[in-house]
């Protein structure tokens, strides 16, 4: 597990550093509050600033480099952003098949996935995705942590089916593991 903490770290630094030096108006540099809260386009009808912007690329370029980086020490025992759904017939969380989730959206049957949970990335024993090990969500805030101020878990919002409950909470209640999820963040590596 350390191995694998080590990967996703060094996959937090690297995407952070990728994103902000390719972005053509930071061009390496690091964002100012100003700039985070800056609106750079519409999507779907809402507001996207370029703290979300870079929070989705930054994700994309972590998740890449773990897909490569994992997938040549320990091929068998991880899965990226799976996706699971609780079944009410036996109160378990069950994975979905990706197959069908592309479907669902295709289709517009996007509410068939609210509830569901979508952790970056699963840790599981070899060839065996229902014995989770440990769950880590990558977060990249925007503007640098001020001292000793850490990332923190996401509040599910009111009106979700797991209002007041964290990321966190809702990972290890459905999911368990052999220790208790974690954030990775640039800043701090895992915690």
């Amino acid at each position: 597990m350390a191995r694998v903490e080590q990967v996703l770290a060094n996959c937090a630094k690297e995407a952070n550093s990728k994103v902000n030096d390719e972005d053509e108006v930071l061009k390496g540099q690091i964002p100012t509050a100003e700039q985070c809260r800056e609106v750079v386009r519409q999507e779907k009808g809402r507001d996207v600033t370029r703290a979300m912007d870079l929070g989705t690329r930054k994700h994309a370029a972590a998740l890449a480099c773990v897909q490569r980086e994992l997938g040549e020490l320990y091929p068998e025992n991880f899965r990226v952003q799976p996706r699971y759904k609780h079944d009410p017939s036996t109160g378990q969380w069950r994975q979905l098949d990706p197959a069908l989730v592309a479907e669902w959206l295709r289709n517009g049957l996007e509410s068939l996935l609210l509830g569901t949970l979508v952790p970056d990335v699963v840790i599981h024993a070899s060839g065996n995705s229902q014995k989770v090990q440990r769950v880590f969500d990558f977060k990249f805030p925007c503007v640098p942590a001020r001292k000793g101020q850490r990332p923190v878990w996401r509040e599910y919002p009111e009106g979700h089916p797991h209002h007041s409950k964290t990321q966190g909470e809702m990972y290890e209640q459905a999911l368990g593991g052999e220790k208790a999820p974690a954030l990775v963040s640039p800043q701090f590596g895992v915690q």
